[in-house]
């Protein structure tokens, strides 16, 4: 083993560790250690519960793509409903200059 201190963590303030006594030091280190996985672990967790929430949710939705009927579903909706059609007509005398 080296007489030099061993760097500390670059997550962790260079003062904070080095301003802790021998066995405290390794223990600082330890606890950002320790830290730093348990946040990485969490993280890991939840990408894994989006992923596993998304692929329920395309699996419910594509069920109900594959069992819908758009064509009677069509009909429904344009059953309930009527067709309305306002229309203008007017005669205008034509141009003296397009004779036919």
């Amino acid at each position: 083993m080296s007489n030099e201190d061993p760097k500390p963590p670059s997550d962790l303030p260079p003062g904070m560790v080095d301003e802790l006594p021998g066995d405290e030091r390794e223990v600082g280190r330890g606890l950002g250690d320790f830290v730093r996985r348990a946040v990485s672990v969490g993280v890991g967790a939840a990408q894994r519960s989006k992923e596993d929430i998304m692929r329920a949710a395309g699996t419910e939705v594509r069920s109900w793509l594959e069992h819908l009927n758009v064509h009677d579903e069509l009909v429904k909706l344009l059953s309930k409903m009527s067709v309305e059609v306002k229309a203008e007509v007017r005669f205008r005398p034509r141009d003296e200059k397009r004779k036919a």
